[in-house]
């Protein structure tokens, strides 16, 4: 087929699936397009929401299924793949292996069933794997590696072949290779570059717009019952997010020290392994690195925090110190930043001499805890809200502890987007 012929599919297929599906659509629009032999799948997807379709693989769908089926069954992958940016599967990778959380990943949204879309017979399903319908990619992840840990260790030739018969499942699928960092955020070199002219990519302040007109839409048609009941919870959760706050703080910091640490640890023979007798003759080597996570806690004692609300942030974080028995350095900040304080003990951190008292600016104090040396894995921000907010995501992780002594949420947040709800706690403080 002729490059023009199989485009003119492909945006056909999206039509068609907009149509059926009138809730996707600003995603399925706002999507790019990429025709490409380089992707080693029928469809990938980068974490810019440009998606990319191998093209001799669509015209061999073509020729097997003909032109009819073959169109649903694209607008189907064309839900698929927007559905993994939807549903931040990159953000939520974080260190875990990239191939196995992409079957995963696959599993969270496979099981939709969508009313004039063909779903391809091949396309991965928890049931392939005896695992149940309608959870999360972090639920059949889990499962999914400690099944594979219990077969590789088992002597049973009945398990050896039960997991061989799984890894056929997914190569009939998606043959080798993975869907691309719009699944795991690895770049991979099929992708275009990010500052691409000819095919933009999407900002994340954009996909966030995407993401929120979509679920504004799935709950709009919520009525009409035609919604899968795992996209209409996403919808809402999107727009009315229920978070813990002492959860989300450690699950956010747990994270950033995985990443944080992983980047600066690794293998080296300048010391012998700590096991080198057992090897002997071969000289293994042992890890070398940094391994001392790095928490950050910018603190707002402008002249509009009151001690009270000092104090029980102050107890929280204190309370997320003790859980992770990791060290913080604390850095005051009115209008200006004042000198970093590192913590060693939870205990400490109460008895902390806070300067401050005048204007409010946190962008001052983030900036200021980005530059300390070593950069932090992670930064905690505790105001009030009342203060500027950065107009940009930073590289570093950074997560605002906002109080709320109200307890309804009607305190000032940082714009959305290009921040998002998941990188905002609210901290009730008790009268």
């Amino acid at each position: 087929m002729e490059r023009s012929e199989v485009e003119k599919i492909l945006r056909l297929a999206r039509a068609y699936a907009a149509e059926q599906l009138p809730w996707f659509a600003p995603a399925l629009y706002a999507a790019r397009l990429v025709i490409t032999e380089a992707c080693p799948l029928i469809a990938g997807i980068d974490d810019k929401m440009r998606v990319y379709f191998n093209p001799t693989k669509v015209a061999e769908r073509l020729e097997r299924e003909g032109e009819r089926n073959a169109i649903c069954q694209l607008a189907w992958i064309w839900v698929h793949e927007i559905s993994h940016r939807l549903r931040e599967h990159s953000e939520r990778c974080e260190q875990r292996i990239p191939s196995l959380w992409n079957i995963a990943a696959d599993l969270e949204i496979n099981d939709a069933e969508w009313e004039g879309l063909i779903r391809p017979s091949d396309a991965l399903l928890p049931p392939n794997f005896e695992l149940p319908e309608g959870k999360l990619a972090e639920f059949y992840y889990e499962r999914l590696r400690d099944g594979g840990e219990r077969q590789g260790s088992s002597n049973g030739g009945e398990r050896r072949r039960s997991s061989k018969r799984r890894s056929k499942v997914h190569g009939q699928e998606w043959g080798e290779g993975d869907e691309g960092s719009g699944v795991h955020g690895q770049e991979r070199e099929w992708e275009l570059p990010a500052d691409d002219l000819q095919v933009p990519p999407l900002t994340d302040w954009e996909q966030e717009v995407v993401r929120r007109a979509v679920a504004e839409e799935i709950v709009r048609h919520k009525d009409r019952g035609v919604i899968p009941a795992g996209w209409l919870r996403w919808a809402e959760e999107v727009l009315t997010p229920k978070v813990d706050w002492r959860e989300l703080l450690k699950r956010k910091v747990r994270g950033a020290i995985t990443v944080g640490t992983g980047q600066r640890v690794d293998y080296s023979l300048s010391r012998p392994h700590r096991r080198a007798e057992v090897y002997e003759p071969v000289l293994p080597p042992s890890l070398q690195g940094d391994f001392l996570p790095r928490v950050v806690c910018v603190v707002d004692t402008s002249g509009s925090i009151g001690q009270r609300e000092l104090v029980q942030a102050l107890a929280e974080v204190r309370g997320v110190l003790e859980s992770l028995r990791v060290p913080i350095v604390v850095l005051p900040c009115d209008a200006v930043p004042y000198e970093p304080i590192k913590v060693f003990t939870a205990s400490q951190l109460l008895r902390l001499p806070l300067k401050g008292g005048g204007g409010t600016d946190m962008v001052e104090g983030i900036e200021a805890a980005l530059r300390l040396e070593p950069t932090p894995d992670v930064v905690i921000v505790l105001t009030d809200g009342y203060t500027p907010f950065p107009p940009q995501r930073y590289k570093v992780p950074v997560i605002f502890g906002i109080f709320d002594p109200q307890g309804n949420g009607s305190v000032p947040k940082p714009p959305m987007p290009p921040w998002r709800e998941s990188d905002v706690v609210l901290i009730p403080i008790k009268g």
